[in-house]
């Protein structure tokens, strides 16, 4: 077992051993107020327990709310915890032999350690859920960013040519099979609109593809065919 378990479980240890002796101690206190209050022997003993429950349940509510629990809710769990807080500590004093401030002291100490040994389980259990629910967020977070960054070899594989570049390759396919793609065929081979008459006028501007006029212009005969043939008439 790791260092930081041992200490928590000595921590819980603890807590509920004081949860414990405080408990018991709290019992019997209010098992006295209610009997010298008037209660039979079967309500003595289960009085006890509806005042320190309630006190134990409004505090779990009130370190378990967030942001999310209502205000009703809220408002009832405070509501909760200053009833049972208040009549707690009213019968642990009422059950002191005098009001001389050791036998109050001894008398009302019980609740208040009850109550603090309950926050300190309840306050280790959600600082736990807060941690796990925050590792897990970051996790996420991680395995997202990682997700989405590419690595650089994977970039070109994952970009898709430009409109250009497809009219470009069919281009040149169509010319090796010795035929020449109009604009319009251009534009359905990219999925665009007026835009391949557009690209072969860039085209021939720039000189990357011959201009179908001066392929179709008839070549004119060399000077020296033309020497060749006027001296055959001559002589």
């Amino acid at each position: 077992m790791k260092q930081p378990d041992v200490e928590v479980w000595v921590r819980r240890t603890g807590a509920v051993v004081v949860a414990a002796v405080a408990a018991y101690a709290s019992y019997q206190h209010q098992r006295a107020f209610a009997l010298h209050g008037g209660a039979d022997a079967a309500s003595a003993r289960l009085w006890p327990l509806s005042v320190d429950g309630l006190l134990v349940l409004a505090t779990a509510g009130l370190l378990k709310s967030d942001r999310h629990t209502s205000r009703r809710v809220r408002l009832a769990s405070w509501l909760a915890f200053g009833l049972g807080i208040g009549v707690s500590l009213a019968a642990n004093i009422a059950s002191a032999p005098t009001l001389a401030w050791q036998p109050v002291l001894v008398a009302g100490w019980p609740p208040v350690a009850l109550l603090l040994a309950v926050e300190l389980l309840a306050h280790r259990r959600r600082e736990q859920s807060e941690n796990a629910s925050e590792s897990a967020e970051s996790g996420t977070e991680n395995n997202a960013v990682i997700a989405l960054a590419p690595m650089p070899d994977e970039v070109g594989r994952t970009r898709r040519p430009t409109a250009e570049a497809l009219m470009w390759e069919h281009y040149h396919r169509e010319l090796a099979r010795g035929r020449r793609p109009s604009g319009a065929e251009l534009d359905r081979v990219a999925g665009t609109n007026n835009f391949g008459r557009a690209v072969l006028r860039r085209w021939r501007q720039a000189g990357q593809i011959p201009d179908p006029a001066i392929l179709a212009w008839p070549q004119q005969p060399d000077e020296t065919a033309d020497e060749t043939q006027s001296g055959a008439v001559i002589s």
